[in-house]
């Protein structure tokens, strides 16, 4: 494994148990087995490692949805399998961590959404339109880079929004009462039929 890589594991390890503020250079280079002088080599300082960890971070989770979208059935099914596999992960990282990220993302979506080329590529979402649409779930008429920049957006005012925040929802309440109803909205009558079907089900992909 080289350097980069192994620096770039332990300090996503690391961020997630203990959040960002709590982790210094010397500890990521104690956990890693490199020194010190090699992480500066690679990394200017610490907020390049953060966003360089972050922007690694969305690759991998763009790739495991990649493959629950390729893996399942219909896209319907690929939606509650993917939304089970991030109430799964949101339990797995320190509260801390979901603070400490805001002040980047600015920065890793500029590294990672800077053309329409790009936008595609690492996002699994416009995979799912995609999808969705070929198997006749989703509606035809729909301008798929819009739809999926929305979903983005979406997915970033519920983490950052300060109005939400007050109202403390559930993981399974921002599912039922936002992207649920939004997906639906989206739905051909089959894609509504199907919707429907795993609704009834929820409880068998989400337990929140």
């Amino acid at each position: 494994m080289e350097a980069r890589e192994k620096i770039l594991d332990k300090a996503i390890e690391l961020f997630l148990n203990l959040g960002i503020r709590n982790v210094t250079m010397d500890s990521i280079a104690a956990e890693s087995g490199v020194s010190k002088r090699t992480i500066y080599e690679l990394f200017k300082d610490k907020d390049d490692l953060v966003v360089q960890s972050l922007r690694e971070m969305i690759i991998r989770h763009n790739q495991d949805m990649l493959g629950i979208i390729s893996e399942a059935g219909n896209v319907i099914e690929a939606i509650f399998m993917i939304m089970k596999m991030e109430a799964l992960r949101r339990g797995s990282f320190a509260r801390v961590f979901t603070e400490d990220i805001k002040k980047y993302f600015p920065v890793v979506n500029a590294s990672l959404y800077s053309c329409k080329k790009s936008l595609k590529e690492f996002s699994a979402s416009f995979t799912l339109l995609e999808k969705g649409i070929r198997e006749g779930i989703f509606r035809k008429d729909m301008r798929l880079d819009l739809v999926d920049n929305f979903l983005h957006e979406l997915i970033g005012l519920i983490h950052n929004s300060d109005r939400l925040r007050i109202l403390q929802p559930t993981g399974q309440e921002v599912l039922s009462n936002i992207f649920l109803p939004y997906f639906r909205g989206i739905c051909t009558s089959e894609g509504v039929a199907l919707m429907d079907k795993y609704t009834e089900n929820i409880n068998d992909y989400i337990e929140l």
